[in-house]
Formats: structure tokens, sequence, C-alpha cells
């Protein structure tokens, strides 16, 4: 009877203990965070519905950039399923480190783990290019909302945050947009201190664990956007060392340093391969690139074509700003949050300092944005010469993005104010009061409504395909141009052979000298060339542009086998 009475007891408690788990489960799932990231899913999934319809085939942006992340992805499911060197993949061959030429995306790793092959790595881009939309809203939301706005104020620094003008001009740009992860570790550390901009909560050292390592993930996706991210946390975290010295609280000390060890130790393992790299080719950027990729200051109320509301107006002349890079020159946050962000600056819920730092921060921010075109540079010159890692950076642009946060800030301290104002001063009712409230937000989705372009991914020919799967040895595809190089990488992703092709943001030398030498393949100097990096099998497609000149070329009297089959044509150097 004891044994059944125990074993009764057990069963009791397990059963209690699967009733609590499913209990915390149904809260987390109809938490507000939870239901602010299903309407930022479902808005990102509208905004995206032809790639949601056509998820395995169609792609954002075109037929560049986003087929290099594609097969970033797609490299990461393959260390994970075989393993290897992460950092030496099958582009730039014989370069070694070269998946560290750009940023990595090492942060989507959990979506690859799953499915093979190239419709399968499209499939898993465009549900990272959805979710990050996703992530950003909700992170900028949760992060109002903890600092004391109300939802319909946090709900439009949320749609600011994810969806302004400026970021629709990077559309193929995964690693500029997946910016969810700096509000949410904001959000999260704000909350594990209790902070907010109106009044203290408790501490919840759990959660200040939780922002490092979400701030982690964030570095993890790529140092673009991550490296201003990782100075914007040692500055966080000397005002937390600073705050938590005074408050002597051991377990908000506890978490901060357990959290930042984290943070420095992975960002340390993730700088050290961009190291290796850059002493083993001396990439380095020029004060000239800068130069040329400085927004004038009017790109500052210059939104791009990709914005459906603004298009063909005031907003979108684009007849001033420079070439090259026109895209990464058009900063316009959108007209509702700067309107209301100015209002903000004198009729906001929040205190007069935190008001004057906002603003000082987007100052700044706009400032180092402009690069050489303010005051000739000098500040940006300042960063560049004295903060490590600054002069990676080449598109000072980019850092219009640390405007943007402190604006949407801004404009959600006036709406909160409004609604205060509204329910102390008029006799509305409370539910027209929150529709009212509810416009701003709506008028900078309308802001955010994108015209993208989508287009149908090329599938590998048959023929490539054969020829991937029957060679072990590395191989060059002809001819070399970026939008080949582009779609050489996609096909590459059935069976990852070595190719000498690649794209990103640096080239080697080895590609450099191969790519000049091939323009005249083949004859003697080229193939010298190709032998001395150890290719002996070039891949002519004819159906790339200018591969019908390529195959049509003579190998009399060249150590060089030719044979035609389909589509390509095959040379393998002999001598």
């Amino acid at each position: 009877m004891g044994a059944i009475s125990e074993s009764g007891t057990v069963s009791e408690q397990g059963e209690q203990r699967r009733r609590q788990v499913v209990r915390r489960a149904g809260q987390l799932l109809r938490s507000e965070g939870a239901v602010a990231f299903y309407f930022g899913l479902l808005i990102s999934m509208v905004f995206n519905f032809r790639i949601v319809l056509n998820p395995r085939s169609l792609i954002t942006g075109g037929l560049g950039d986003p087929l290099l992340q594609t097969w970033e992805l797609a490299w990461l499911h393959r260390f994970l399923t075989e393993g290897g060197d992460l950092w030496t993949a099958n582009q730039f061959y014989p370069a070694e480190d070269n998946f560290a030429f750009t940023d990595s995306l090492l942060g989507y790793l959990p979506l690859s783990l799953f499915g093979d092959g190239q419709y399968a790595a499209v499939f898993r881009y465009n549900a990272a290019f959805v979710l990050a939309f996703a992530l950003a809203f909700t992170g900028c939301y949760l992060l109002a909302k903890q600092l004391g706005s109300s939802w319909q104020a946090a709900a439009l620094a949320g749609v600011v945050f994810a969806w302004a003008p400026w970021r629709l001009a990077h559309l193929h740009h995964l690693n500029v947009v997946s910016t969810g992860g700096i509000a949410l570790a904001l959000w999260a550390l704000a909350r594990g201190h209790g902070y907010s901009f109106r009044e203290r909560t408790e501490p919840r050292p759990w959660w200040i664990f939780s922002g490092w390592l979400i701030a982690t993930w964030q570095v993890s996706i790529g140092f673009a956007i991550g490296l201003p991210f990782v100075y914007l946390m040692g500055l966080v975290g000397l005002v937390v060392a600073v705050s938590a010295w005074r408050r002597r609280s051991r377990p908000i000390v506890i978490a901060n340093a357990y959290g930042a060890a984290v943070f420095l130790v992975v960002t340390w393992f993730l700088v050290t391969p961009y190291l290796r790299v850059l002493e083993t080719y001396g990439f380095a950027r020029t004060w000239r690139e800068i130069e040329v990729f400085s927004p004038p200051v009017n790109g500052l109320w210059t939104a791009p074509y990709e914005t459906w509301l603004w298009v063909e107006t005031i907003f979108n002349d684009h007849s001033t700003i420079p070439e090259p890079g026109i895209g990464e020159k058009l900063l316009f946050p959108g007209l509702v949050v700067v309107l209301l962000a100015v209002i903000g600056l004198f009729v906001s819920a929040w205190r007069v300092r935190v008001r004057v730092l906002l603003g000082s921060a987007v100052v700044l921010s706009v400032v180092l944005s402009l690069g050489v075109n303010f005051l000739d540079g000098a500040l940006y010159r300042f960063l560049w010469d004295f903060l490590p890692g600054w002069d990676a950076m080449r598109t000072p642009g980019r850092l219009v993005l640390w405007a943007i946060l402190p604006l949407a800030l801004l404009a959600a301290g006036a709406v909160t104010e409004f609604g205060r104002l509204l329910v102390d001063r008029t006799q509305v009712a409370l539910q027209l009061i929150a529709i009212y409230l509810l416009v701003p937000a709506l008028a900078a989705l309308l802001e955010g409504i994108p015209r993208w372009p989508h287009v149908q991914t090329p599938g590998i020919p048959p023929d490539v395909a054969r020829v991937f799967e029957q060679t072990q040895e590395p191989i060059l595809m002809l001819p070399i141009d970026d939008t080949s190089d582009f779609t050489y990488l996609l096909w590459s992703i059935e069976g990852f052979p070595k190719l000498a092709n690649g794209n990103s943001g640096n080239f080697p030398p080895q590609y450099q000298e191969i790519s000049e030498v091939t323009r005249t393949f083949p004859d003697q100097r080229s193939i010298d060339v190709l032998k001395h990096h150890g290719i002996r099998k070039v891949v002519v497609v004819k159906s790339r542009p200018y591969g019908v000149d390529f195959a049509a070329r003579p190998v009399a009297g060249l150590p060089v086998e030719r044979v035609e089959e389909g589509d390509i044509v095959k040379f393998t150097i002999t001598g």
C-alpha cells in the first residue's frame, strides 16, 4: 500500500508540473510581447505576401546580395550537418577564411537546422527576411512600453523602427535590416534594472542576463550594424556599472558581470576570424571611400524608390543624390516620426533631461551619418582614427539607424502625453481616445508600405548540377561578373563544390588575379595562373552573358581538353 501511495504521489506531482508548464506557456503566448510579435509578423507577412506565397522560388531585392546571403545561410546549414571549417567556405578558392569577408549572419544559425538544397535555402532566407521586420517591431514596441509609453505610442515606435523609409532602401541587405536584437536587448536590460523614463520598478536580474545574451545574438549577425552596437553596449555597461556600484546591489552586479562576460567572449570569438583576414589579406577601407559614400544633407529628407507613399513626390527626388551607392545615401526616417519627435521635445511624457538626451543622440547620429558632409567629416574622422574597427565601415549613412531609435522614443513620449491630455482635459470617450492615439502609428505604417521587386531565383541547370556532383577538384565558372558570381554561389548550394568564384564586400588577391587573366581564357597566361592556384577545371555556362563567346574560343595548341555538354562547356587543363 505504501508503494502504491508513493507512486500515486509522484504521479500527481508530475501532473502538477506538467500543468504548470502548460499554464506558463499559455501565459507567455498570451503576453503583451507575444501579441506584439504576432502583429509585427502579420504586418511583415502582408508587406511580403509574394514571398510568403512563393517562399521557395521568389526573393526580394534582386539577384545580388540576397543570393549571397541565401548561400551564407545554406553554408551555415552545411556546417551544422557536416562540420568542417566554418570560416573557409566553398567560394574564392584557394583563399582561406573567406566566410569572414563579409557579415556571417551567424545569428540565424537556428534557421539553418533544417532543409537541404537550393530551394530550401531560398525558403530559409525568406523566413529570416520576414522575421527580421517582425522582431524589429516587437523589440521597439517592448522598449518604448518598458520606458513608460502607452501601447499606442509603443506601436508607433515599433512601426518606425521596423518600417522607416530608410530601411526600405536596404531590402537587399538582410544584415542591415536585422536590428530587432538591438531594441530587444535594450528592453530586457531596462526591464532587468527596473528602469523607465517615468518611474522605477523592481530589478529582475534574470532579465539583465537575458539582455546581454540578446545583445550577443545581435552582434553575431554581423558587424555592419553590430560594431556601433558593441560600442553602445560598452557605454551601457559603463553606466550600469556606476549605477550598480551606487546601489550596492549584488544580484544586479552578478547578472551584469556574467552577461557582459558572455557578450565579450562571444564577440571576441566572432572578431578573431576577421582579424586573421585583416592580417592575411590587408583589406582596408580608404578615406576616399568614406567621401564617396557619405550622404549629402538632402539625403535626410529623400526617400528611396521602394516607398509606396513617397514615390514621385518632393521626398523622392534623387536627381541631386550623387552616384555611386545612392541607396546608401537615402536617410529619410519618415515625416510622421520627425514631426512628432520635434513636438516631443516640448510636449512629452518624458522628463526634460530625457528629452535632451534623446535629442542629443539624434543630432550626434545624424552628424555621423553624413560622414564628410558635415564639418568636413571632423567628428567621423576622429572615430575613424581612434575607435578600433571603425575604419572597416565605408557607409556612414547606416548610422542613421541610431537617430531613428531616439526619434521613435521622442515621438512615443509625445503620443503618450497627448493621451494623458485627452483623458484629463476632454470628455471624449476612452474608446475613441484609444483609436485617436493609434492614428500616428497607422500613418507611420502608411509611410512604410514597400514597393519591393520580387524576382524568380534561377534554378541550377541540370548540366551544371551534374558537374558539381561529379567533380571533387576546384572549379572556375565562366563568365565572371557580379551577377553571374552571385548565381554561381546560389547554385553551389547543391553539393558545395570548391569554387574560385565568389562575391562579398572584399575580394582576395587570388580572385582578382583570376578574374583579370581569365578574360582571355583559354590562353597560356590564364592557364598558367589557374594552374598556379590549383585550378584545372573551368566550366563555361553558355546561357550566361558572353558565355557563348567563351565557349567558342579555340584551344588548339593549348594543354586543354574541351568537352561540350548541353548548356555548358568543360575545359580541363592537362599540362
